[in-house]
């Protein structure tokens, strides 16, 4: 669990944003599935809001919290909101290896740390053939292309506007960085990349691009099941992150495919959903809910992010699943 999960949810819109639409799934396929029968099994961090949630929201009782950082880990058996969740002190992978589950679980591979990526990634691919039929399994990854190193200046070419390659032998840093997610992603690295797929608005459509290879390629021999996408966001508060999220089913069930067609937020690793809320005092988000016209009744544009989003579009897409903060004295 690393540093930016204890980071407050009130400074991370685009977080919480994804969060709601998480929920929005779980709770749509819940009629289905019966999650509530379902054991959820994540990352709580120090407050285990997300388990407050899902057991508010969808009646999920039966509940594993995974920590490996031992002060975390007793902060979570103090604070945890309802009795029935178990907080275990282990890491991630040593848990799954050591338990086989009899019934479908939601598992969510909440992770922060850029080093592991081919590991991380392996290890959600390896539990849609691991865990039962019907189970749903969600992973969080850091999109931050820095988290790839940086070269010395004097192995660069010279970067000219406009110029991806250079002729002069020497990578330029977008290509550079092509090498080491190469060498760091090995079996999961797609093809089809290019230097410009380094890039900042590009580099979490990259990664779920290995997320979906590493799928294809585990479940290709996987006769009894297969996997399907149902929500996959970019996003940034801060650091950029990427989400996706699937669904084990059996060859033959069509009932899932079913519910997501006429879910507006079904998406998949090649197109996500881009996650780019505008900030916004209360009078703003009064009248952004309230106009059919918002920019001419603001008369004047909102900031964009490094995400390049129109903020006016994000906020009329995603606006019902916003979340509103404010202060209570308690």
């Amino acid at each position: 669990m690393g540093a930016a999960s204890s980071v407050a949810y009130k400074i991370r819109p685009n977080k919480a944003v994804d969060r709601e639409l998480f929920l929005s799934l779980l709770s749509r396929l819940s009629a289905h599935l019966k999650v509530e029968n379902y054991k959820y099994i994540g990352l709580g961090g120090p407050l285990l809001e997300d388990f407050r949630l899902l057991h508010a929201r969808l009646g999920i009782r039966d509940m594993d919290c995974i920590e490996i950082e031992e002060n975390v880990h007793k902060r979570q058996k103090f604070n945890k909101p309802i009795e029935s969740i178990a907080c275990i002190h282990s890491s991630l992978e040593d848990y799954l290896a050591g338990n086989d589950f009899e019934k479908p679980v939601v598992l969510w591979l909440d992770y922060t740390d850029p080093r592991s990526i081919q590991k991380q990634i392996e290890t959600f691919s390896n539990q849609v053939i691991e865990l039962p039929i019907s189970s749903i399994i969600r992973i969080t990854l850091n999109a931050n292309p820095s988290s790839l190193g940086k070269p010395d200046a004097k192995d660069l070419a010279v970067n000219l506007p406009g110029v991806i390659t250079s002729p002069s032998g020497k990578p330029t840093e977008l290509e550079w960085r092509l090498e080491r997610f190469k060498e760091r992603l090995a079996d999961y690295y797609p093809a089809d990349l290019t230097p410009d797929d380094m890039m900042q608005r590009n580099f979490g459509k990259s990664l779920l691009k290995a997320l979906r290879l590493a799928v294809e390629k585990t479940v290709l021999d996987a006769r009894d099941r297969k996997a399907v996408w149902a929500l996959a966001t970019n996003y940034s508060d801060g650091q950029s992150m990427v989400t996706a999220t699937l669904i084990v089913a059996t060859p033959d069930d069509t009932q899932i495919e079913s519910i997501l067609k006429n879910w507006e937020f079904t998406s998949i690793p090649q197109t996500p959903l881009v996650l780019d809320l505008p900030a916004l005092s209360t009078l703003e988000r009064l009248t952004m809910e309230s106009c059919e016209n918002p920019r001419d009744k603001l008369g004047y544009d909102l900031p964009k992010s490094d995400m390049n989003q129109d903020p006016f579009y994000t906020f009329k897409r995603f606006y019902r699943v916003f979340p509103h903060f404010s202060r209570i004295d308690i």
